[in-house]
């Protein structure tokens, strides 16, 4: 990934060290829920002179990353029997018999090595049931990029369990008002809810923050000219450029599947329709038109559908069509206001905001309308669902009398927990894809 941010963490793969089995072993189901976790030890990771919280950091990312998977049970370190030293490096074999004893069928080990203002870290991961290598990663990168290199790591650590890609290493944009200061800057947060960063600092309103299939840019919705312009902003550098200057209030809806068109909702005097527009010259054509509002596109991950919002039927709803056709269908039906479709990366459901009972919830579909669900509600708003890429979360706000957070919770609501808390005005939240 040359030019992208993510070159500064240098990644090279090494270890092989043991034979690996021509056909690999599935360990876990990661769709039986409920089923027996796996045990892991993560012990302290191996440091020269460097910095000695290295030995635990790393460790300790990686299991709030397990953690969330609902898939790994993490033994606590005062039962370890061995201690990892620098000779497991080498040619000194793990005592596996003193790891089986406490219960672990894995470990996890690291060695850190110090070299200016560059850090490299050797993990390995094992079966201690069968005593052979499953995994082993060596990452080069700055000491700031220490949470980045461990989530890449638990990736592989998923991965080789259950044959499934992890996402540890995804973010979340979304908007909120600053701290201090006025208007509504766009924000970037990790998976893990750490390594919150502002995107945006004009003091103006900017809102609608929404990920290339790349992941190395954001277009997003800004008034810091006056007027409501879409922008287009590089993550490497930040350089950005205008994307979409024409009509009245705009907000970017999703990309293409390939990158190379934006799908925005555009009002032009009063009249709200959906636009395609060509970000290499800027071109645009209508895509969906009606008398009333058109708003909020999200396209099919095959490109061959759009989910959208109108309120041709009196309030607004959310409605599928073939791209290319006239034809449309409503598919919510959970409440007399519904919004803010999101297509899962299957492209077997869409979730969507509705309000019943007075207040705001989260609701799946199917994309012909069947088999509608209610994923997410409490005693506030829960509001403008994002899937993850790998389709098994949900990303969402939350927002209760002033006081507003982001919410993760599982595609199958089995699972929740709050990803950054305290915020105020948070909106719009955008999951990144895998990269």
């Amino acid at each position: 990934m040359k030019g992208s941010r993510f070159a500064r963490l240098m990644l090279f793969i090494a270890l092989v060290v043991a034979p690996v089995p021509a056909r690999a072993i599935l360990y876990i189901d990661i769709n039986a829920p409920g089923g027996k976790r796996m045990p892991v030890a993560l012990p302290p990771f191996v440091t020269d002179a460097g910095n000695p919280a290295l030995s635990t950091a790393f460790p300790s990312a990686i299991a709030d990353d397990l953690a969330m998977t609902a898939l790994f049970q993490i033994i606590p370190s005062d039962a370890y029997l061995e201690r990892i030293v620098p000779g497991h490096f080498g040619d000194r074999r793990l005592s596996f018999p003193d790891w089986k004893i406490i219960g672990a069928e894995a470990v996890v080990i690291g060695k850190v090595e110090g070299r200016g203002d560059r850090i490299t870290v050797e993990m390995r991961l094992y079966d201690s049931t069968l005593g052979r290598l499953m995994a082993g990663r060596r990452y080069t990168g700055s000491p700031s990029r220490v949470r980045t290199m461990a989530h890449k790591f638990a990736n592989e650590i998923l991965h080789a369990f259950t044959g499934v890609r992890g996402i540890f290493d995804t973010e979340i944009a979304f908007s909120a008002r600053p701290e201090k200061g006025r208007g509504k800057e766009i924000y970037i947060v990790g998976l893990d809810g750490k390594d919150l960063r502002k995107v945006t600092a004009n003091l103006s309103y900017n809102m609608f923050p929404r990920w290339s299939p790349d992941g190395n840019s954001l277009a997003y919705t800004s008034y810091r000219t006056g007027v409501p312009v879409i922008y287009l902003r590089n993550l490497d550098d930040g350089s950005e450029r205008a994307v979409v200057r024409f009509g009245d209030s705009k907000s970017p809806g999703s990309f293409s599947p390939g990158g190379d068109a934006l799908f925005a909702s555009v009002s032009i005097k009063g009249d709200s329709d959906i636009y395609r527009v060509r970000l290499d010259n800027a071109s645009y054509e209508r895509v969906v038109e009606g008398w009333g509002i058109e708003i909020s596109p999200s396209v099919s991950p095959d490109g061959r559908r759009m989910a959208f919002v109108s309120n041709r039927s009196g309030n607004p709803q959310v409605y599928v069509k073939e791209m290319g056709s006239s034809g449309d269908r409503r598919i919510s039906n959970a409440g007399a206001y519904s919004t803010s479709p999101s297509w899962s990366p299957a492209g077997d459901r869409i979730a969507f905001t509705s309000r019943t009972g007075g207040r705001f919830s989260i609701y799946t579909v199917k994309p012909d309308g069947g088999d509608q669900r209610l994923l997410a509600s409490g005693d506030g708003d829960c509001a403008d669902p994002s899937y993850s890429p790998d389709g098994r979360y949900v990303v969402y706000t939350f927002q209760k009398k002033g006081y507003s957070e982001l919410k993760i919770i599982s595609a199958d609501g089995r699972w929740g927990k709050s990803l950054v808390l305290g915020l105020t005005g948070a909106g719009s939240p955008a999951w990144s894809p895998r990269r």
